[in-house]
C-alpha cells in the first residue's frame, strides 16, 4: 500500500483555515485566522511560562529604533541590506531585526553587581527582515515574525553552566513538541568574509574554541559549519528539513564576544571593579511561524489535543438536542476547553466526515439518550469506534490529556 503524499503547511494551513497570504497585504506577511492565531498563541503562552519557571524577566521593546543603536550593534555595518529602515523627518530609523540591542539597553539603564548575575531578559517579539522576495517560503521564511528571543547575561565563570542550562530548556521544550527529526550544527565564521562578521580574529578563535569545549563537555554530537555564524559569534544552530527536503534552522544558541565590548555594558565584580559580561543569545523555540510550519507537515496537520484551535466538535443528533449542545459547549469553554457547536442541517454523516476533514482531535454527538443520561458519545481522531461518556468524565478525561501535552 503506498504512503499517502504529505502535505506543505501552505496547503495544510489553507485546508484548516489556519493562515493565508494576500497579495495587497505583501509577501512574507502571513494573516493568522482566529484559528491559527490560536496555535500560535498557545506556543507563546506557554513557551513564556517554561521561562518564567526557569528565572527570565521578561521585558516589552519598541519595534523600531534609530540608526544609531544599529550602529553600536553592528547590525548597520554588516545587517543593514536585511533591514527596513524608514525616513522619519530628519531622523533614520529602521524595524528591528533582532531584539538584542534593546535588551542590551534595559541592562544599561542603571548600575549592576555581579550579585545580579546572570540576569536573564526573555521576550516574544515581532521581528522584521527584508527576506528576498525568491527566499520567502509560506510561514518558513517570512519578512515579520514572532521570536521566543532572550539573553543572557552573565560572568565569563558562569558561561558554561548557563549555556548547558538553556541547551537543557531547549531539549525539554523539543521533547515537549516532540520535535525529533532534527541535528546540531557548530556555525562558525569565515576569517575572510570581511562585510559580514565583525573583525576581531583573536576574539572569534577564542569564543570558537570556549563554544567546541561546551559542546564537547556536554557530548552533543553536531557537525561544523564555516561562514554560518551571527557577525558578532558563533552558534550552535538546530537544523531541520521541510517536506521537500530544504534545510533550515529551527532553533539557535549564540555566544556573542562584541556586543558587550560595543555596548560598554559593565558590571561591579566581587573584587570592586569594572568588568565585561559575557551573553548567549538564544531561542528556546526559535520563529514561532517556523515552528508553527515544521509542527503541521511534521503531523500532517493532526496537532496533539493540547495545540489543536479546536479540540471538540459537538453535532446535535435531532433539532431536540441543541440546548443540551450548546450547555456542554459551555461547560467545556468554563473548564478552558476550546469547543465548537455545528448546528448546520445536513447528515450525521456529513457532519462527521466534515469535523474528519478538520482534523478535530474529538468528535461528540449528542442525541435524545446522550440527553436523557447527561452523557455524550465520543469519537476520537483516528479512531473508528465511538464510546459513551458521562459529561463528567469526558471532561476530566480531556483535561489530563491536555495537562499531560499527548
Amino acid at each position: 500500500m503506498e504512503k499517502p503524499e504529505l502535505k506543505s503547511h501552505q496547503k495544510i494551513g489553507q485546508e484548516l483555515d489556519l493562515f493565508f497570504m494576500q497579495k495587497d497585504v505583501g509577501s512574507g506577511l502571513p494573516l493568522f485566522t482566529p484559528k491559527g492565531a490560536t496555535i500560535k498563541r498557545i506556543i507563546e503562552r506557554f513557551i513564556t511560562d517554561e521561562e518564567l519557571k526557569k528565572g527570565y524577566e521578561f521585558t516589552s521593546t519598541p519595534i523600531m529604533a534609530k540608526s544609531d543603536l544599529y550602529k553600536i550593534s553592528g547590525h548597520w555595518e554588516h545587517y543593514q541590506d536585511s533591514m527596513f529602515v524608514l525616513k522619519v523627518g530628519n531622523e533614520t530609523f529602521a524595524l528591528r531585526p533582532m531584539t538584542c540591542p534593546f535588551q542590551f539597553m534595559v541592562y544599561k539603564n542603571k548600575p549592576r553587581s555581579y550579585k545580579e548575575l546572570p540576569i536573564k531578559y526573555a521576550e516574544i517579539s515581532s521581528l522584521f527582515r527584508n527576506e528576498q522576495s525568491g527566499e520567502l517560503m509560506g510561514l518558513t521564511r517570512v519578512r515579520q515574525f514572532t521570536l521566543a528571543d532572550a539573553h543572557i547575561i552573565c560572568e565569563p565563570k558562569q558561561l558554561e553552566d548557563e549555556f548547558e542550562k538553556v541547551l537543557r530548556l531547549v531539549e525539554k521544550i523539543m521533547k515537549i513538541f516532540k520535535i525529533d527529526d532534527v541535528w546540531y550544527r557548530f556555525s562558525k565564521w569565515d576569517p575572510k568574509n570581511k562585510e559580514k562578521y565583525i573583525d576581531n580574529p583573536v576574539a572569534w578563535e577564542n569564543s570558537q574554541v570556549t563554544m567546541k569545549k561546551i559542546l564537547d563537555k556536554l557530548k552533543v554530537k553536531y557537525t561544523e559549519a564555516d561562514n554560518e555564524a551571527a557577525f558578532y559569534g558563533p552558534k550552535l544552530d538546530i537544523q531541520f528539513k521541510n517536506i521537500f527536503g530544504k534545510e533550515d534552522t529551527l532553533i539557535t544558541i549564540q555566544i556573542d564576544f562584541a556586543l558587550p565590548e560595543r555596548f560598554k555594558l559593565k558590571y561591579i565584580g566581587e573584587d570592586s571593579k569594572e568588568h565585561t559580561p559575557m551573553i548567549i543569545h538564544r531561542s528556546s523555540i526559535g520563529c514561532i511561524e517556523r515552528t508553527l510550519a515544521y509542527l503541521l507537515e511534521k503531523t500532517q496537520g493532526k496537532l496533539p489535543l493540547w495545540l489543536s484551535p479546536v479540540q471538540v466538535k459537538i453535532a446535535n443528533f435531532t433539532d431536540r438536542n441543541i440546548e443540551s449542545c450548546k450547555n456542554l459547549a459551555e461547560k467545556l469553554k468554563e473548564n478552558g476547553i476550546r469547543a465548537e457547536v455545528d448546528f448546520n442541517a445536513t447528515t450525521m454523516s456529513s457532519k462527521v466526515m466534515k469535523f474528519v476533514s478538520e482534523k478535530v482531535p474529538y468528535i461528540v454527538v449528542i442525541g435524545d439518550k446522550e440527553e436523557k443520561e447527561n452523557s455524550v458519545s465520543v469519537r476520537k481522531r483516528g479512531e473508528r469506534k465511538i464510546e459513551q461518556f458521562s459529561q463528567e468524565d469526558f471532561i476530566k478525561n480531556i483535561l489530563k490529556e491536555i495537562e499531560e501535552k499527548e
